[in-house]
């Protein structure tokens, strides 16, 4: 029996398929590093800033309600009821003007009392003083006598006092702003009966963050608009500071007097002070550059290598104070760095970069250079 033997078709075919891969291999390595030195020689174009030392200005603007700088509660020291209160509110009265008169007939007896007993310990003390040469009083007696003078005096002062106590006239030039009783009541001591205020001086008693209190100082001057009067600016100053910082809020309480009053500016309205926070020079970059990773705040800045090749360095930095738009920074930048502040997507620590307004002459040339497999 004959057997003939047919050539396989195995073995071409998976020399084949084995040639096709050491090929394709080859293809893929020299892709791979024709794309990695091409990465390494692609710049990425940034723009800069410079940090500088500068002044900076900030201009924060505070709210609240007008009040008068002088306002004066009027209260009564002796009970008794009313008999008199000819003015009410918004009626302006000038200093010395009656106000306030209560029923005083009873005091007015006790006075009369007090100026009898007066009266009669002067004529005692004037009796035995003239005993006294005949030996028929002593010394002892006189000096009794003088002492019981001397205490009617007080009991008459006193009893004066209150008899005055029952009229209360106005203790400025103002306006009468409460009202809280009518003639007829019957007033226990210390109620409270007008409030008047001085309409010629109106302040602003604003809260201010804890971090521009030391930026601003008596007599600075102010542009303060009252809503109700449109958006005209009226010139205002700060005159008092004071001392404590609220612990809840971190602001403090500065006041801000108008002086001269515009005319239609009244106690209550709504108004908005402009104040210009100006700090001393600070090292500064704009708030834009700075990005943020759980490590804290950093910059890319741009640095030139020892192979002479400019490229972007990542530096962690302590911030300040913010500026409205710049940041204040601490540490770790100088005066004279360069920052990216565009172009920064994408950046990483070490990338070669091409500054925007640069000569880039040499890096656009190694950018068309061929790279061979």
């Amino acid at each position: 029996m004959i057997i003939s033997k047919k050539p396989s078709l195995f073995l071409p075919i998976l020399a084949y398929l084995t040639i096709g891969l050491l090929v394709t291999s080859c293809d893929d390595s020299s892709d791979t590093a024709i794309s990695n030195k091409r990465a390494q020689q692609t710049s990425h174009r940034v723009e800069i800033i410079t940090v500088e030392n500068k002044p900076v200005f900030l201009t924060q603007t505070v709210s609240g309600t007008l009040e008068a700088v002088t306002k004066i509660r009027l209260y009564n020291e002796e009970s008794g009821r009313i008999v008199k209160l000819p003015y009410h509110e918004g009626d302006f009265v000038k200093k010395g003007n009656l106000l306030v008169q209560l029923d005083n007939e009873l005091l007015k007896t006790d006075v009369a009392k007090a100026t009898a007993s007066k009266e009669q310990a002067e004529v005692d003390l004037s009796r035995v003083k003239k005993l006294l040469p005949k030996k028929i009083s002593t010394e002892e007696e006189v000096a009794k006598a003088r002492t019981v003078l001397d205490l009617a005096k007080a009991e008459e002062k006193r009893q004066l006092t209150r008899l005055q106590r029952t009229t209360i006239k106005a203790p400025i030039d103002g306006l009468v702003t409460k009202r809280l009783y009518e003639p007829g009541d019957l007033l226990a001591q210390q109620s409270h009966i007008h409030s008047i205020i001085d309409p010629s001086s109106l302040r602003l008693k604003a809260s201010l963050a804890e971090r521009w209190i030391p930026l601003v100082k008596p007599e600075q001057p102010i542009t303060l608009r009252i809503d109700a009067l449109g958006d005209k600016a009226f010139t205002a100053k700060i005159v008092r500071i004071h001392p404590t910082i609220n612990a809840s809020t971190h602001k403090g309480i500065i006041e801000i007097q108008l002086k001269p009053v515009p005319d239609g500016a009244k106690v209550g309205q709504f108004a908005r002070a402009e104040i210009e926070l100006r700090a001393t020079d600070r090292l500064v970059i704009p708030v834009h550059t700075v990005h943020y990773e759980p490590e804290g705040a950093y910059v890319f800045r741009v640095i030139d290598d020892k192979d002479g090749k400019t490229i972007a360095e990542k530096v962690f930095f302590e911030q300040g104070q913010q500026f409205g738009s710049i940041t204040e920074v601490l540490s770790q930048l100088h005066p004279g760095d360069r920052v990216v502040s565009r172009g920064y997507l994408g950046l990483r620590d070490g990338k070669k970069v091409n500054i925007a307004g640069a000569d880039t002459s040499t890096s656009q040339a190694e950018q068309q250079e061929t790279v061979k497999p």
